[in-house]
C-alpha cells in the first residue's frame, strides 16, 4: 500500500515519523497497521551485502541490481547514532523500487558500527532502545523495505542480555508487518543461539575472519574445514532452514620481512582486486590442500607478500555445504568485490 503513495503523502509521513520517532507517542508501526502478514521465504536464498557509506551511494548506477538469480541485497542504511536511540537513515526509494522491479527483495542492515559503549548506552535504557526499535520498524514500512538485517558487532558481556530484548521486541514490532529479520553472527559467538532463533526469521553465520586484522598467525579468511566446524556449531542450535551460510568475497594480503619470515602486517582486499594484483606480478598460483583454496607469494621491498584465495573449486565446496546441511542459503559480504565468473557458479547451483 505505501509503495503507491503519492509523493506528498510520503512527505507528510516522513515528518510526522520524525516527531513520533524522538518522543514517547505511539509509532506508525502501532497505529497504521493491525492485520498479520507472515513473511514467506523464498527457497533457497542468494543475498549479498551492499557497502552505502553516504546518501549518494545508493543512487549511483552501479548499485542497480544486475545480477540474475539475486534475491535480497542488504544495504548498510541503518545505525545507532545517539544515546538516546537516534537511528541514522541512508535509505533511498529508488533503490528499493528498482531492487523490487528486479524481483529482489532489501533487507536493510541495522547496524551498531562496533561501538561498544554506545552500543550498551542504548540497549541498556529501555527508552533508548524502544526510540530505536520503532524508528527502525518505522523506517522499514515507509521505504517498503522487505526485511531488517541486523549486524552488531564488538558488543560486551554486560550488553548481551538487553541485546535479546532489543531483538525480542523488534521481531514483535516487524512480524505483523510480514517483515523479515535476520540476525547476523560471527564463529565463534558468545550468543544464546537457542534464544536468537526463536525471535528471527534467519540467523546469518558469516563464516570468515577465521585469520583477521588482529590475528596472531597468517591464513585464509574461510578454510572448508572451517567452515564446515562453524556449520556443525551453529546447527547445534538454530534448525538448518533458518541458517544462511555468510560467505567472503574479500580475502586478507599478509606482509611479512623477507629476510626472517617475521609478520608485519596484513590488509583486506576484494577477491577480484587482489587475483589482478598478485597475477600482474606474473604470480604462479597453486592449490593447498589444507585449504582447498588458490595460494600465491611474491617479493618486494624487502617483503614478503602472501595470499590466499577463492576461486571455482573452493567456493563449490563451500556451495556444497548449503544442500549438503539442507542450509536456507547464502550471502557474500559484499557487493563488488567479487569476480564477475562469480554468479555463473552460483545461479548454476541454486537458479
Amino acid at each position: 500500500m505505501l509503495k503507491k503513495l503519492t509523493f506528498s503523502i510520503v512527505v507528510i509521513i516522513t515528518v510526522i515519523l520524525v516527531v513520533l520517532v524522538g518522543s514517547d507517542s505511539q509509532t506508525i508501526s502501532d497505529n497504521l497497521f493491525s492485520e498479520s502478514s507472515a513473511y514467506v521465504p523464498p527457497d533457497k536464498i542468494v543475498m549479498i551485502w551492499d557497502y552505502i557509506g553516504i546518501q549518494d551511494d545508493s543512487q549511483i548506477p552501479q548499485k542497480r541490481i544486475a545480477h540474475v538469480g539475486l534475491d535480497v541485497i542488504a544495504p548498510t542504511w541503518f545505525a545507532i547514532e545517539g544515546e538516546n536511540g537516534y537511528v541514522s537513515s541512508l535509505a533511498d526509494e529508488g533503490y528499493v523500487k528498482r531492487a523490487h522491479k528486479s524481483e529482489t527483495e532489501v533487507w536493510a542492515v541495522f547496524e551498531n558500527r562496533s561501538d561498544t559503549m554506545l552500543t550498551y548506552g542504548v540497549l541498556s535504557n529501555s527508552n533508548a532502545r524502544g526510540k530505536a526499535v520503532n524508528a527502525v520498524t518505522d523506517y522499514a514500512i515507509l521505504y517498503g523495505i522487505d526485511g531488517i538485517n541486523v549486524d552488531f558487532e564488538a558488543m560486551s558481556g554486560q550488553t548481551l542480555c538487553f541485546f535479546y530484548e532489543m531483538i525480542t521486541e523488534l521481531y514483535e514490532k516487524l512480524k505483523p508487518h510480514g517483515i523479515c529479520l535476520s540476525i547476523d553472527i560471527s564463529y565463534p559467538t558468545d550468543y544464546d543461539l537457542s534464544l536468537l532463533e526463536k525471535n528471527a526469521d534467519y540467523i546469518v553465520l558469516m563464516a570468515y575472519d577465521q585469520h583477521h586484522a588482529n590475528s596472531t598467525e597468517i591464513g585464509p579468511v574461510a578454510a572448508i574445514d572451517w567452515v564446515k566446524e562453524a556449520i556443525e556449531f551453529t546447527l547445534e542450535y538454530v534448525p538448518p532452514d533458518k541458517v544462511i551460510l555468510g560467505i567472503p568475497f574479500y580475502t586478507r594480503i599478509w606482509v611479512e620481512s623477507s629476510e626472517n619470515g617475521t609478520f608485519i602486517t596484513s590488509e583486506s582486499d576484494g577477491m577480484k582486486s587482489a587475483y589482478e594484483r598478485f597475477s600482474m606480478l606474473s604470480t604462479v598460483w597453486f592449490r593447498e590442500d589444507q585449504t582447498e583454496q588458490i595460494y600465491a607469494e611474491y617479493e618486494g621491498e624487502g617483503k614478503l607478500f602472501k595470499v590466499w584465495l577463492e576461486d571455482e573449486h573452493s567456493l563449490s565446496l563451500k556451495l556444497d555445504t548449503i544442500n549438503d546441511y539442507e542450509l536456507a542459503g547464502l550471502s557474500a559480504w559484499r557487493r563488488g568485490l567479487e569476480l564477475p565468473e562469480i554468479w555463473e557458479l552460483i545461479n548454476a547451483y541454486f537458479k
